[in-house]
Formats: C-alpha cells, structure tokens, sequence
C-alpha cells in the first residue's frame, strides 16, 4: 500500500567533504504507520543503474545521528533510535566521485521486524534526479 512512498525524490544528491565528492545521498521514509526503532530494520538493499550497492559502503543518518549500515544489524544496536512515519531516514553511499547529476534508476527493498507479525519486506523501484 504504501510500498511506492518508501523512495523518495527529496534530497537525492552528492555528498561533499572537502572540495571532493565521495558518496551521494537517497532519502528513505518508512511504510509502517506506527514507526519503529531502527534496531528492527532488517534490511536496506539498494540497487542504482542495475548495480547493487555493497552494504558496507551505506552510512545511515537522522535525527543528527550516523551509523555504519551494518551497525544497525547488529544484535546489540541501540532500541532509542526511533523512525517515526512521515520522517526522512538519509542513506548515504559511499563512492568516489559520487553519482552523475541527472537521472538515475533506483531500486530499494525494505525489510522491517514489527510487533506480532512476522518481517515484513517492501520493494519499490523509481526513477530519480540526482543533483
């Protein structure tokens, strides 16, 4: 139902660190009504222009806050880390040169672990402008 939301347009573009590009930037929002800490994400998987994104290159941001992808799969990862519906949560890549500016095709499957059902996963796949 609210699979297509999960990829937004907002903020798709390159990450800069002094003077030189080395990642660029997708904004996910959750598509459970109820939010959950980030500690019960069991999967982001991203794939760009037909290449899958390695995991360890994903740092996660919000809130002012940033983690390693693999971090938050950890068993041991921090229950206070909430994503609330409606908000954006940042996944940079980090890439040498980061991404061209323009259009770019974009896959994200989604896995989340909510109370008294079992993971649920949602897939979308669009088309965004990276600037």
């Amino acid at each position: 139902m609210y699979d297509n939301h999960i990829l937004t347009d907002v903020g798709c573009r390159n990450v800069w660190e002094n003077g030189k590009k080395v990642g660029y930037g997708v904004n996910l929002k959750i598509n459970y009504y109820r939010g959950l800490p980030l500690c019960c994400v069991d999967e982001i998987a991203l794939e760009v222009d037909g290449e899958k994104v390695d995991p360890a290159d994903m740092v996660v941001q919000h809130r002012g806050r940033e983690y390693p992808y693999l971090e938050i799969l950890k068993d041991d990862f921090p229950t206070d880390f909430y994503w609330v519906f409606g908000e954006m949560l940042r996944v940079v890549i980090k890439k040498e040169n980061g991404i061209a500016q323009g259009r770019h095709q974009v896959k994200l499957k989604l896995a989340t672990r909510r109370s008294y059902t079992p993971t649920m996963s949602a897939t979308c796949e669009k088309t965004l402008t990276f600037a």
